[in-house]
């Protein structure tokens, strides 16, 4: 079906790809089909014609199927067929490097957990087990324990049923008001109980147990179709399911009869909503890619696990969601582990997949954590989060609270537990300094203990610090690049985080490709600006979405396409030596007003100098002028003049010069319009400040540098001097030297022309940049970073 080609892996879910090797073997398979009625058949053979058949699978409802076994190491092709369409032919390769990962088909998972409770994480003889060592070995964290339970007993054990929500399109404040009252304190109440229900595991007193059980009856007693119905109110429907189906499990023998009865039936109704939410109304990861769908498939699968018995249904859910959970997830990354949301709902989600995926390891022996994914994860969460962050950026909820770092440990000790590693030890223990360092918004704060952290501690080792070996780590399959000096030293660390996304502006994602975020020594200099005060607010749409709140360029005060699949970006040519680290943006797609839009990434090792050089040329009959966008939470020292401005706060500074001797003008403006919610201010909103730097004259082609100079204690920013001669800016950083082509643009093979070149130690280029660091000189064109003596002259 030719008509489903479509570069977004949301509108073309087609795997394995073409021309691909799958990270883990078996690969999951997945198609999209026009009719959601069709019966379907997908073959696998060794050789184009299917004449050696590996497999054929037939009377397949839906258009998702993992295997059960692996492939043998070699190349394969595939194709889908049902009564009104079939398939293109695909081809994949499964090569050494494909992890081997059977998982046996859901029955078999059913067989292999305890059949009485507890069942998730833990069974009777493990908790016996860690009894003992907390008795032993950690009594203080027992004591932690038993004493967040002691404080939670005092509190009220009923909760009422939540309220119906206001039309958020008639009175958007009204709804959020009403909303986040319901999220926060239902989330909190059945997290309480959990923490209720682990005190009862561990010390056997009945209160605890007891007064967990009267959480989950209490509310048991909503209706499921009423005001916290899946379609109404889901977070309100979650918060019943996300900690509540662990609670249950746990204190199994507490309940009596008829709360057991009732609580079951609840369990029962929500599973079936939830299933036909998710199956019947599209297939996740095929025709549907919502942000709140990832949690749901979790929560569901956790309900079958513990209710089989009693739900007959459970096992038909679970059956549906072994290729989901085991296969097609995650729908926001790929195996190197970023995550196209950002950080803040990475952590959410990946957190919920841990549920899951540590219950199938701990009782089924079914090692999700073998896939690519979680290696990749730890990695991408170390580069691109430094422990330090004051705002983390990319996606919705920037903010750094006590709870996040908090959050953020428990996240990477319990993916480090699982994969039996130690590499991410030194940013756990930063990560946990900080918890009572900052603030957590109140409605926020929890007693709760996290369950994976306490069921699964992490051995007490010394932190080795490994010695960082390169500076550049980049993230292609979500789009992410890190530019770290010093990966485990706050005071010595220059951090450059960008994106440019081939999953788009959708869901928890901006109009942003091609942004970037600039810590010096521990602060955040430059960031993405405006706070998530909630999803579609006038604040999150008219400014947040937008492009002019990000690290961007703007087109004549026009956005990159907002809430679109064709926004993509892509990260090219990464390159890095002793002398340089490169790598290009590339956000041609993400604009209707040009045709090339590249931002050039430079990082001068010897000076710790970045330098942004961003092409551009709009598109055919677009007349737009260009304007360049930086966000601080810090004032702007600006001279116009001389075109260089200054950010300084508690000993770093960012010096910035701009490569542009031609007309131009700068705007400064503070605050956002429009502005947040109030009623839902965090102390974290801090006024935020903004500089834009415009082509006075309407050019259809811009190459644009622009030169950033971190300084702070230990490092000293260069001498920069800049002049235009002809159509060369050059900038002398240092004893370094820059030059960028004002006249490039994209040749002909046999254009001979001399318009547009360069001479540099003698030889002559139509590079884009040239540059030259102690005493080796490079150029950087489409296909990326070439020393001069390698290039055609």
């Amino acid at each position: 079906m030719k008509s489903s080609r479509h570069p977004h892996p949301h509108i073309d879910p087609r795997q394995p790809e073409n021309k691909s090797k799958p990270g883990t073997n078996p690969p999951v398979f997945a198609w999209k089909s026009d009719s959601n009625k069709d019966v379907f058949s997908l073959i696998v053979s060794r050789d184009r014609k299917f004449a050696d058949i590996v497999f054929e699978i037939k009377n397949l409802k839906d258009s998702l199927y993992l295997p059960e076994k692996v492939f043998e190491i070699g190349q394969y092709y595939w194709k889908w067929e049902s009564e009104s369409s079939k398939g293109e032919t695909f081809s994949f390769r499964i090569t050494k490097k494909s992890v081997k990962l059977e998982v046996p088909l859901a029955k078999v998972w059913l067989d292999r957990f305890d059949s009485g409770h507890p069942r998730i994480y833990v069974d009777s003889p493990k908790l016996e087990v860690l009894k003992t060592f907390y008795r032993n070995e950690l009594p203080s964290e027992l004591e932690d324990l038993t004493g967040k339970a002691e404080d939670i007993l005092l509190d009220s054990h009923e909760i009422e049923e939540p309220p119906f929500l206001a039309d958020p399109r008639k009175d958007y404040e009204k709804f959020f008001s009403v909303w986040y009252d319901v999220l926060t304190k239902s989330r909190k109440f059945v997290r309480e109980a959990e923490t209720l229900a682990m005190a009862w595991m561990f010390t056997g007193e009945k209160k605890y147990g007891r007064a967990a059980c009267q959480r989950m009856v209490s509310i048991s007693k909503w209706d499921p179709f009423g005001s916290s119905h899946i379609d109404h109110n889901d977070e309100a429907h979650m918060s019943f399911l996300w900690d509540g189906v662990k609670v249950c499990d746990w204190i199994w023998d507490v309940f009596t009869k008829d709360e057991r009865k009732l609580v079951i039936d609840q369990f029962r109704k929500r599973g079936e909503i939830t299933f036909d939410h998710m199956h019947s109304r599209g297939s996740y990861g095929v025709t549907r890619f919502d942000s709140h769908a990832g949690r749901e498939i979790v929560f569901l699968g956790l309900l079958a696990i513990v209710f089989h018995e009693e739900i007959p249904d459970a096992r038909k859910w679970l059956d549906w969601l072994r290729p989901v959970l085991c296969g097609i997830w995650p729908i926001w990354a790929k195996d190197d582990g970023a995550w196209a949301e950002g950080p803040s709902y990475s952590q959410a989600y990946i957190t919920i997949m841990t549920m899951f995926a540590t219950a199938l390891k701990e009782g089924a022996d079914i090692d999700l954590y073998k896939r690519p994914f979680w290696s990749g994860q730890c990695k991408w969460r170390q580069w691109c989060i430094p422990f330090y962050s004051e705002w983390q950026g990319f996606g919705d909820h920037s903010e750094v609270w006590g709870s996040t770092c908090s959050s953020e440990a428990n996240l990477l000790e319990s993916i480090e537990h699982q994969l039996g590693t130690n590499t991410c030890a030194k940013h756990i223990s930063e990560f946990r300094k900080r918890i009572e360092k900052l603030g957590t918004p109140e409605e926020r704060v929890s007693r709760n203990k996290s369950s994976l952290a306490f069921l699964f501690p992490m051995k007490k080792e010394k932190i080795k610090i490994k010695k960082q070996t390169k500076m550049l780590e980049v993230f292609p399959g979500a789009g992410w690049a890190s530019l770290r000096s010093n990966l485990d030293s706050a005071k010595d660390d220059v951090a450059l985080i960008f994106r440019s996304s081939p999953f788009g502006s959708i869901s928890h994602s901006h109009a942003n490709n091609n942004d970037f975020i600039l810590h010096v020594a521990g602060k955040a200099m430059v960031m993405p600006s405006g706070y998530y005060d909630g999803y579609g607010s006038a604040h999150h749409t008219h400014w947040i979405w937008h492009t002019k709140s990000h690290n961007c360029l703007t087109y004549s005060d026009s956005s990159q396409l907002m809430r679109s699949h064709d926004s993509r970006g892509e990260i090219l040519n990464q390159y890095e030596d002793k002398n340089l680290v490169y790598f290009c943006g590339n956000a041609d797609d993400s604009y209707l007003q040009v045709e090339r839009c590249r931002r050039h990434v430079l990082f001068l090792k010897n000076t710790s100098t970045i330098i942004m050089v961003d092409e551009s040329i709009n598109a055919d009959k677009v007349i737009a002028g260009l304007q360049w966008n930086i966000h601080s939470r810090d004032q702007f020292d600006l001279d116009e003049e001389n075109r260089t401005f200054l950010l300084e706060r508690e000993g770093s500074l960012v010096k910035g010069y701009f490569m542009y001797g031609k007309s131009s003008y700068f705007t400064k403006t503070e605050g956002w319009l429009p502005t947040m919610i109030l009623k839902r201010k965090d102390e974290q909103w801090v006024n935020q400040y903004h500089l834009r730097f415009s082509t006075a004259d309407m050019i259809p082609q811009v190459n644009l540098g622009v030169i950033l100079c971190p300084e702070y204690e230990g490092l000293k920013a260069p001498v920069v001097q800049r002049e235009l001669i002809d159509s060369a800016e050059i900038a002398h950083i240092g004893d370094d030297l820059v030059v960028i082509n004002q006249n490039k643009r994209e040749f002909r093979k046999d254009d001979s022309s001399d318009k547009g070149v360069l001479s540099i130690d003698g030889k002559t280029t139509k590079a884009l940049i040239a540059l030259k660091i102690s005493d080796v000189t490079y150029t950087i064109d489409d296909e990326g970073v070439q020393q001069l003596g390698d290039i055609k002259t």
